[in-house]
């Protein structure tokens, strides 16, 4: 599968069983190599349960999109509208907005999996 069919997977995964009458969804992922957290909101409400399998789609997008040297993205906002509208974000340089405090060493775990050359390495993160 293609980034693009990913995208397309992760954008029918939150849009299916959703109630009518919703006007937008948005996934946000935080991730690194060991660990990662996944939130997704209904015009502004949490959506509990999440949809089975959404963090297992968003993690084979972080590696198809690593890029070598470059690194692979920590944070992933995706937006789909009930228009059928959607917006992406991949942020490469910004230390995640945890929910709870993380060890510094799944950053060091991360790096040794998807390599940063130097000018690619955030000061938060040397």
């Amino acid at each position: 599968m293609s980034e693009i069919g990913s995208i397309d997977a992760i954008a029918r995964a939150l849009t299916a069983g959703l109630p009518a009458g919703w006007r937008e969804v948005t996934a946000v992922y935080r991730a690194t190599a060991p660990y990662a957290e996944l939130d997704a909101t209904v015009d502004g409400a949490q959506l509990d349960p999440l949809p089975e399998g959404l963090e297992d789609s968003f993690e084979i997008l972080r590696q198809q999109m690593y890029q070598p040297g470059k690194g692979a993205w920590l944070t992933a906002t995706i937006t789909v509208t009930a228009a059928g509208h959607f917006a992406t974000d991949f942020d490469y340089d910004h230390e995640p907005e945890w929910s709870i405090a993380v060890h510094a060493g799944i950053y060091a775990a991360d790096l040794a999996e998807f390599p940063r050359d130097a000018q690619y390495v955030p000061d938060w993160l040397r």
